[in-house]
């Protein structure tokens, strides 16, 4: 009778695999062992070292990572140095930079005419420093306020300031009508008016800019004028270091905050005129 042949051993996946390589390498050399792994594994190793290396970085960043004293975004800034200006800040409200950081983004832009990557990353980015509160202030450009004004990204200022506080910036105050966000909720067909104005493949003229950051200065033709904002294009550091050309800058306090008191200081900071800020923030050579 003929001997039955026997069936091939099912495929048994890493193992077998395991096992052929111990095979083909038993009788080499350990200077061969290294090579042919070398020439087999040489991608898988790299790319395991480099994964090793990010994980071992971000060990490194977390554990050695100062907590904030104070985190400010100066949005469409232009070329303002924010080095100088966080030591200096630093320096003025008495904040510990050996154990702190102060931290003062002027590098960030954003426009409301245009979707590009880098603004929708710019926009991830803002939405998570105010869900971890780490932000404290942001100046933005009256069009980019507008907008984040009106999805109540900022604090109304009659919470934090008292009367007599709020006084210096009674011209300067920025203003939304609260009815408007009272219409929207629950409202499918409500229209935004943060979004009513923009026509995002029109950059506006110097006129149009400022009549949309007039609208927010008459508190008189609203149903339910707050103030959430403070305009700062005439404060001593806007005006000497040529920030926001062509913008009109507005100053807010993160609804989030949990450093309202540095926030303020740093308010009366740019607003101080004893400081030289040409001088102050002049990058060094």
């Amino acid at each position: 009778m003929a001997k039955r042949e026997k069936d091939p051993r099912e495929y048994q996946g890493v193992r077998d695999e395991i096992r052929q390589q111990q095979m083909k390498t038993k009788d080499m050399s350990i200077k061969g062992k290294l090579g042919y792994f070398w020439d087999y594994y040489k991608i898988h190793t790299v790319a395991g070292l480099f994964v090793l290396f990010l994980v071992v970085s971000l060990i490194h960043d977390i554990t050695t990572a100062k907590d904030y004293s104070f985190y400010g975004v100066m949005l469409n800034a232009g070329s303002m140095p924010s080095q100088e200006l966080e030591t200096a800040f630093a320096e003025y409200a008495g904040l510990d930079e050996n154990k702190f950081d102060c931290f003062i983004d002027t590098n960030s832009v954003m426009s409301m005419h245009n979707t590009s990557q880098y603004d929708m990353a710019t926009s991830q980015k803002l939405m998570a420093l105010t869900q971890t509160k780490d932000l404290d202030i942001a100046v933005f450009d009256s069009e980019v306020y507008n907008n984040y004004a009106y999805n109540e990204m900022f604090t109304d200022l009659r919470a934090i300031f008292t009367e007599q506080e709020l006084a210096p910036y009674k011209e300067h105050l920025y203003y939304i009508d609260y009815a408007y966000i009272r219409e929207g909720e629950g409202n499918m067909d409500y229209e935004n008016p943060a979004l009513l104005y923009y026509d995002n493949f029109t950059i506006p003229s110097p006129e149009e800019i400022a009549a949309e950051a007039d609208r927010h200065r008459r508190p008189e033709e609203m149903e339910e004028p707050v103030p959430v904002g403070i305009f700062i294009e005439n404060s001593p550091l806007i005006l000497q270091s040529n920030a926001y050309g062509g913008l009109i800058p507005v100053f807010g306090f993160s609804s989030t905050s949990q450093r309202i008191d540095t926030g303020k200081k740093y308010l009366e900071f740019i607003f101080n005129e004893s400081i030289d800020f040409a001088s102050l923030l002049q990058e060094p050579e």
